[in-house]
């Protein structure tokens, strides 16, 4: 039994700590800049990512450029990683034989904190390269999505009990619903009114490959007695379905001077990817839908401040669970370095609460290389706190002719 939840928890860690696969909060951030800044860059955008932030601001572009990214970051929220800890470092074995009374008013009130609305942890972000020349760019990449979400059985709760309400057949676990959002990207800005007025585009092929697994804490289901590497094999392998889409961005910005405004919409038609056929499964899950606006002004030539919001609340993987962010950033450049700070806050979670970004970059004519993380105020950096709140990274290298 413990065995079994060593596996479930190393594999919400896996999640949680993305940054180690490339799979945000749930608008994913395209790029190290992007991430350092909290997220803020529908308007500051200023390189070719732009081909997946707001593919208007293409069109400020010149030359050839060239870009490989990759980036993540997750939310734990409502501490789902941290109550399954709790959870792991009880007797389970004892508890469902009756042999610790004692201990099951404790199980049964991290199973009942399992139950709170909201319990999940969501990720996403991006991996990509990309190449542009002016107002066009090519992208190959993926976009990554995970969900981890409990299922709560309450009527089962009796140590020594039957199948009616024995403790031994509470089905209470986790489904872990993840997908990889694989495309090739068309992009297109172009600008009017002399450079004032940006608009653009963004075409997606996309092969979504669905992948889904279930985990109990009691009972017979499919994680029982397989060790980690066999469970992440039928969460990434086994239960994978592939479905073929297309998926559409458009985007606008205003260039007053000093001034920038912008507004997105990415994967306007939401399309929808099949999970496989097995007990439990949510049978499909979207590509989110998100519309998202930002401003940022540049009140010295070495100095920019930025800030984006989620204008709709966008689905996640896991269901009921939503997501609204508004994002704040700052970067600084002095010669050779760009320093950058931000902030991001998601509205949608059921206690939100302020998470912390910071990057930096040093570029030469030719070439540039960006790093940033987030943390969150709970479990800062580091990595094996199960109470953290949110962690990830990004970096990117880019080239310009």
């Amino acid at each position: 039994m413990s065995r079994r939840f060593r596996s479930l928890l190393v594999v919400a860690g896996v999640l949680l700590l993305a940054s180690a696969r490339p799979a945000s909060a749930q608008f994913p951030w395209a790029g190290a800049r992007e991430t350092g800044m909290g997220g803020a860059a529908v308007a500051a955008v200023a390189d070719n990512s732009a081909a997946w932030v707001n593919p208007a601001a293409l069109a400020s572009l010149t030359g050839w450029n060239f870009q490989l990214l990759a980036g993540a970051t997750a939310q734990n929220r409502n501490n789902l990683v941290g109550t399954i800890t709790g959870l792991t470092d009880l007797p389970w074995d004892a508890i469902v034989a009756g042999d610790r009374p004692d201990l099951v008013p404790v199980a049964l009130a991290g199973i009942a904190n399992l139950a709170r609305p909201g319990t999940a942890v969501v990720s996403s972000g991006t991996v990509g390269l990309v190449a542009s020349y002016k107002g066009f760019a090519l992208s190959i990449g993926d976009v990554p999505y995970a969900g981890i979400y409990p299922v709560v059985d309450l009527q089962h709760v009796v140590p020594g009990g039957g199948p009616d309400n024995g403790l031994a057949y509470n089905t209470t676990g986790l489904y872990l619903v993840g997908l990889s959002a694989r495309e090739v990207r068309l992009a297109y800005g172009h600008a009017f009114l002399g450079g004032m007025l940006e608009v653009g585009g963004a075409a997606r092929y996309v092969s979504g490959v669905t992948y889904f697994a279930a985990c109990g804490i009691a009972g017979d289901l499919s994680c029982q007695g397989k060790d980690l590497s066999e469970l992440i094999h039928d969460a990434f392998q086994e239960n994978d379905r592939t479905t073929n889409e297309f998926a559409f961005d458009l985007g606008a910005r205003l260039n007053l001077g000093i001034v920038k405004v912008g507004v997105v919409g990415t994967s306007l038609n939401q399309p929808h990817f099949d999970v496989a056929d097995v007990p439990g499964s949510p049978g499909t899950v979207p590509l989110p839908r998100q519309v998202r606006g930002g401003v940022s002004v540049d009140p010295l030539p070495f100095l920019s401040i930025a800030a984006d919001g989620d204008f709709i609340k966008s689905e996640t993987l896991a269901p009921g669970v939503q997501s609204q962010q508004v994002s704040l950033g700052v970067e600084g450049k002095i010669p050779l370095f760009a320093l950058r700070v931000g902030a991001t806050r998601d509205l949608a979670a059921v206690n939100p609460t302020w998470v912390y970004t910071a990057g930096v970059g040093f570029g030469i004519p030719i070439v540039s290389v960006d790093v940033s993380a987030v943390w969150g105020p709970t479990g800062g950096f580091n990595y094996k706190n199960p109470d953290r709140e949110m962690l990830g990274g990004a970096a990117s290298v880019k080239v310009h002719f």
